[in-house]
């Protein structure tokens, strides 16, 4: 891989189209194999496509100044978004996007989510007690945490127990669906204008079945809470107001923010928390580090303010990211001809950021492949260098609107978690195919009550 102090001398535009095929099943790995190659910055073509993957930082940052401008834009991919996110925040346009956007954003503060904490904390110390309760000596974290985020999300966004709600997990088994089913969409979409998917119709079918059956679900629940609106978050986006122009969101709108509220709110944070206890599990000595620090605040109340003192616990949190971000890269389009490290790239090319790359760069990263929470501890930090070393909340004007939520919730079931019990495993779990980095398989961990554990 190309040394970042290094200038790129010749920019060549690469015939590839092995590693886009294969990028339909597994991008962030054709990614890697790409750059391993050609360097940080790749002008790839594919038939009529044209593609320029980035990892270098500098560069990311050059993107998002840009797009700022107005000279890329997500555009391009609506119609493969819009089956399932519409106009939401993730897939809205111009205008809509921007009347969206300020009026959620305060919903989304530091301040405004530290009122859902207590939802958290419940409904973690409910999947705690039941684990006590167990005489497993193994469990599957996956299923348990797949079920403990989504009574999260019901609560929080709907106001209501998901017990309450008939057969819950099945709306598990439709988020996984729609999770493995939007990678093809969207590469395909990205490399052949959608044409490659005609190819797998199973994959299409499925899809199409699980989008329509979370809308049906939030579409009823959005009619329940018209009739009894509450404290929930649901109910705070239909009364929301922008301030200064007077705007309320329309009923469609309402609908779409809800579906991507509810998918991408529990997929990435499902995955993430099962990243987190699978290399815990992995690395017993940073496990060690980690409940020690959570042990020395044992008796803290779990406020935003007491987590923040657990900064090993955030790194190793922080790591799990690095390795493992919600995406393995970003995509925009260029609209007029832009600049990137000093080369001319046309108007019409697909800018795809690879993020996955850029988090296990051997020039960034001491251990670029390893678990290694000390990255998020040293001083010189390479964060402290690079602006987009380490972004997989996003960046630029798209940057994730529920980061402070997610990161948040996670801390709140790692620790309440690791309060009680410490996990091991000597499995090997590799990244599976879907839109976002999820585990291969189901995360199976041995289990010990914290006191009785030899270490």
């Amino acid at each position: 891989m190309v040394v970042l102090s290094s200038p790129i001398k010749q920019l060549k535009e690469q015939l590839i189209i092995a590693p886009f095929l294969r990028s339909i099943r597994k991008p962030h790995l054709a990614l890697s194999a790409l750059h391993q190659k050609h360097g940080d910055l790749v002008l790839a073509s594919f038939f009529t496509k044209k593609m320029l993957c980035i990892c270098h930082p500098d560069h990311v940052e050059e993107i998002y100044i840009q797009e700022a401008k107005g000279l890329l834009n997500r555009d391009f991919l609506y119609e493969a978004k819009k089956s399932f996110f519409a106009d939401s925040l993730f897939n809205s346009k111009a205008e809509t996007w921007v009347k969206q956007r300020r009026l959620m954003q305060p919903l989304f503060t530091r301040e405004a989510i530290s009122q859902w904490q207590n939802i958290f904390i419940n409904e973690a110390e409910i999947t705690r007690e039941k684990l006590k309760a167990t005489t497993a000596t193994e469990i599957n974290l996956s299923c348990e945490i797949k079920k403990l985020v989504q009574r999260i999300i019901i609560k929080t966004l709907l106001g209501r127990s998901a017990d309450t709600i008939p057969n819950n997990e099945a709306l598990i088994q439709t988020i996984d669906v729609i999770s493995q089913c939007l990678l093809p969409q969207l590469v395909t979409q990205i490399i052949s204008n959608g044409k490659l998917m005609w190819f797998m119709p199973i994959k299409k079918w499925q899809y199409q079945k699980a989008v329509l059956k979370l809308a049906d679900f939030i579409s009823q629940e959005i009619a329940l809470k018209r009739e009894h609106l509450g404290h929930d978050l649901i109910s705070q986006m239909m009364q929301a107001t922008d301030s200064k122009s007077g705007y309320t969101m329309p009923q469609e709108l309402l609908q779409d923010e809800m579906v991507n509220l509810f998918f991408a709110s529990q997929d990435t944070t499902i995955n993430t928390l099962a990243w987190f206890f699978y290399l815990l599990g992995k690395n017993q000595a940073v496990h060690n580090k980690v409940t020690a620090e959570i042990m020395k605040f044992r008796d803290d109340a779990l406020t935003t303010a007491n987590l923040e003192k657990l900064v090993y616990t955030k790194a190793a949190l922080n790591e799990t990211l690095r390795l493992y971000p919600p995406s393995g890269g970003i995509t925009s389009l260029a609209v007029e001809d832009i600049t990137v490290g000093g080369y001319n790239i046309k108007k019409g090319t697909t800018i795809l950021l690879s993020l996955f790359v850029t988090h296990r760069h051997s020039a960034l990263w001491e251990c670029p492949n390893e678990f290694y929470p000390e990255h998020f501890i040293n001083p010189q930090l390479t964060t402290e260098l690079y602006k987009y070393a380490f972004y997989p909340f996003g960046g630029g004007l798209h940057n994730c609107l529920g980061r402070h939520f997610a990161e948040l919730e996670m801390m709140i079931v790692i620790v309440t978690l690791l309060r009680e019990f410490t996990f091991k495993t000597d499995d090997t779990i590799k990244e599976a195919a879907s839109i976002t980095l999820k585990p291969d398989r189901d995360v199976i961990l041995s289990i010990k009550p914290l006191g009785k554990n030899a270490n």
